[in-house]
């Protein structure tokens, strides 16, 4: 069992990948988690809207997964045992609307590594960030994830 974690890893990135975003899973999603709105919901409504078609809750971009990527990765370079691991935190910014048909490219890195002690004893909290770009490279979302390694 580590005792600290090697923050060394602030600033790693990890492999680029690309997502696109399907209509039906915006709608199956959006079912998901309760929240009826035709803006993700109504391909009319969608298509009357300022965006032009079906929206994806805010959220959603919790579901883009690089179906490549060794999933373990993080873990392996932290030295952290997945039955170390909690979720902490997560939290959403959106620039623009996610849309159907829409690919989009994700970035990954750590950007934050500090510790805490607590009533179970000493804690990691990870923090890495998610840059979600369009086909311009403009920065349409970003996402924040905090892990909680228990040391």
């Amino acid at each position: 069992m580590p005792t600290s974690i090697n923050t060394a890893l602030i600033g790693k990135e990890y492999g680029p990948y690309p997502f696109t975003v399907e209509r039906g899973k915006i709608k199956e999603f959006a079912r998901a988690i309760g929240d009826l709105n035709p803006f993700y919901l109504d391909d009319r409504v969608g298509a009357a809207s300022e965006w032009g078609d079906l929206i994806a809750p805010p959220t959603f971009a919790v579901t883009f997964r690089d179906e490549t990527a060794d999933t373990g990765a993080m873990l392996r370079d932290l030295g952290a045992d997945i039955s170390r691991i909690l979720h902490g935190e997560q939290e959403f910014e959106l620039f623009r609307p996610l849309q159907p048909g829409q690919t989009y490219l994700c970035r990954a890195r750590i950007v934050d590594i500090y510790e805490k002690s607590g009533r179970s004893g000493p804690m990691a909290f990870v923090v890495r960030e998610t840059t979600i770009t369009d086909r311009t490279n403009d920065v349409v979302a970003a996402m924040r994830h905090i892990t909680i390694v228990r040391l």
